[in-house]
C-alpha cells in the first residue's frame, strides 16, 4: 500500500511539474496549435504530452480516459453550497464551531476525492506511454527543474 502511494505521488509530481513548462511552446511548427486544442479539453496535463509523439492508438486511449474522467467528476454544486454556508457562518451573530467543523470536513472530503481522481487519471495517462516516451518525459522534467532552479537562483542573487 505504501509503495503504491509513493509511486502515485512520484507520478503526480512528475506530471504536474512537466505540465507547466510545456504550456504552448513547441519546437515543431506542426504542433504549434496542439496545446490550445488540448487545453480546451479541460485536461491541462495534456499540454505536457504535446512534446511526445503519441500514436493514433495512444491518442484514442487518451481521449477515452478523458471522457471517462469527465463523466465521473462530481458536480461542483456541492462545493458552492458549502462556501455559501461558510459565509453565512461568518456573518452570523454567533459562531457555530460544530457546524463550521462539519462544513470544512465536507469540503476537505470533496477536495480529497477530486485530487484522488486526478492522480488516478495521471497514473492512467502515464501507463499509456511507452518506456521511451516515459524516459523522454522524465528527461524533459529534469531539464525544466534545472532551468527553474537556475532562473530562481539568479533572481535571488540580484
Amino acid at each position: 500500500m505504501m509503495k503504491a502511494i509513493t509511486l502515485l505521488s512520484a507520478v503526480a509530481g512528475l506530471l504536474f511539474a512537466t505540465a507547466h513548462a510545456n504550456a504552448g511552446h513547441h519546437s515543431k511548427p506542426e504542433q504549434a496549435d496542439k496545446s490550445y486544442k488540448m487545453q480546451r479539453g479541460s485536461f491541462s496535463y495534456q499540454k505536457m504530452l504535446a512534446g511526445l509523439e503519441l500514436t493514433a492508438s495512444q491518442q484514442q486511449q487518451l481521449q477515452l480516459l478523458m471522457k471517462e474522467h469527465k463523466a465521473s467528476k462530481p458536480e461542483r454544486a456541492g462545493s458552492a453550497e458549502i462556501r455559501t454556508s461558510l459565509r453565512q457562518l461568518v456573518r452570523a451573530d454567533y459562531f457555530d464551531e460544530t457546524a463550521a467543523t462539519e462544513l470544512l470536513q465536507q469540503q476537505q472530503q470533496q477536495r480529497l476525492q477530486q485530487r484522488l481522481a486526478q492522480l488516478q487519471l495521471r497514473h492512467q495517462v502515464y501507463q499509456l506511454l511507452t518506456p521511451e516516451q516515459r524516459q523522454q518525459l522524465v528527461s524533459e522534467q529534469q531539464q525544466r527543474k534545472l532551468n527553474w532552479r537556475q532562473k530562481h537562483k539568479m533572481a535571488a542573487d540580484q
